[in-house]
């Protein structure tokens, strides 16, 4: 090709709405960008319009680059680009012809209609975006024997006028989107080993929260529960996240040692949730968590019927936000796939949930579960609980290269 792939244009969309407060986003997303494309030949980020331009010395880092920046929140749609230098008019449009050739013939696959989508960031170039899509096209469709069409079309190649140079973006690639982690504050997720606790976790951080996480697990100790997969799923939501995400590691003994012989097993199920919720808020006030997340949807299982997810959070002060609370099974294994947690979220785990009674009661109500709570002395569980703990930090390349005892509210 005439000039190599150097750049990468990352469009935003709902950042653009914010009105006054839209330059914090801005800030917050190139940051995050910057810091998801730390180590590779990035030489700027600029902000023209509603978009970042990532310029890179090496072409061949592209397709790395192009991926590393899909995965940050915040970001639209993205694209590759060659950058035509402005000098000439007529000599521009030379190159600019023969250019978008060699690159719709590179990159047109299978697609049986084209267009050529101009915009003009620079309006005083002598020609409008409609006859440069007219003169690119003709050259274009002559190559590639393709017709065009305007709506819809199998390939797009999209043409950005600037002030020095004229950009040529191929395999527009739609993201994320959703706000850039980091911008809406801090939760504490209830993560367990299944498929919907890590979708809730990634929709929150999709709306800008930056998580942390409380597993709950059973033995008396870490070593005795493996939980390799925790991490892992944890691994996986760190690929959309900035900086390190925190895992706190809880056990299930202070409240099992307390409840065994006490409590029916009808109960069980929701008071057990009740010990993982009020852990969790206690921990989230210590670590300047604004709210909790859970992966509820209402009436999935018996322990979510309106009824018990009432009672269990009865006197739960923060907000707890339940992302998946209208969604299916289908929908969220969908969103599970998406995200690419699927497969680490069905290998077999001895879920702290999964051990209790299978038929919990359907409508507990919250006096119950205070009575019951007073008679186990949950207060001290959760003590006990936060004492015990063992913090996780998952760096940016999926390590967990930190290991301490929390440090007792």
């Amino acid at each position: 090709m005439s000039h190599a792939v150097s750049v990468l244009a990352v469009h935003y969309a709902e950042i653009a709405l914010k009105g006054k407060n839209r330059r914090m986003f801005q800030r917050r997303l190139r940051n995050n960008l910057a810091v998801a494309l730390d180590g590779e030949p990035i030489t700027a980020i600029n902000h023209i319009e509603s978009r970042f331009l990532i310029r890179f010395s090496d072409p061949q880092r592209g397709e790395a680059i192009f991926e590393k920046a899909r995965r940050v929140f915040g970001v639209q749609w993205l694209a590759l680009g060659v950058p035509i230098p402005r000098r000439d008019l007529d000599d521009d449009l030379a190159e600019l012809r023969r250019t978008a050739v060699e690159i719709a013939r590179r990159d047109v696959g299978d697609a049986k209609t084209f267009k050529i989508h101009t915009r003009r960031s620079d309006t005083t170039f002598p020609l409008t975006s409609p006859e440069i899509n007219a003169i690119v096209g003709a050259d274009v469709q002559q190559a590639i024997g393709l017709p065009a069409k305007m709506s819809r079309p199998d390939y797009t190649l999209h043409l950005l006028v600037l002030r020095e140079e004229v950009l040529i973006l191929t395999g527009h690639t739609t993201a994320f989107g959703g706000l850039p982690v980091g911008s809406s504050g801090r939760v504490m997720v209830l993560l367990s080993g299944g498929i919907d606790s890590p979708v809730a976790a990634w929709m929150m951080m999709k709306r800008g929260c930056r998580p942390e996480f409380i597993h709950f697990y059973s033995g008396r100790s870490v070593e005795e529960a493996d939980t390799a997969k925790i991490e892992q799923l944890a691994r996986v939501l760190q690929g959309f996240s900035p900086t390190p995400l925190t895992l706190h590691l809880v056990a299930a003994f202070p409240y099992e040692s307390r409840a065994i012989g006490v409590v029916e097993d009808s109960y069980d199920m929701v008071l057990f949730r009740r010990y993982m919720f009020k852990t969790a808020e206690r921990l989230a006030r210590r670590e300047s968590c604004l709210a909790l997340v859970a992966g509820d949807s209402v009436g999935q299982v018996a322990s979510q019927t309106l009824h018990n997810l009432a009672a269990i959070g009865s006197d739960i002060k923060l907000p707890v936000m339940r992302p998946l609370v209208g969604l299916d099974k289908l929908e969220i294994t969908a969103l599970s796939r998406k995200m690419g947690a699927y497969e680490a979220s069905i290998l077999p785990y001895r879920d702290c949930c999964s051990i209790r009674s299978p038929r919990p009661v359907l409508n507990a109500r919250a006096y119950q579960l205070l009575e019951l709570s007073e008679k186990i002395d949950l207060d001290a569980a959760v003590a006990e609980a936060l004492e015990t703990a063992v913090c996780l930090k998952i760096d940016a390349r999926g390590d967990a290269p930190e290991t301490s005892e929390e440090t007792p509210a």
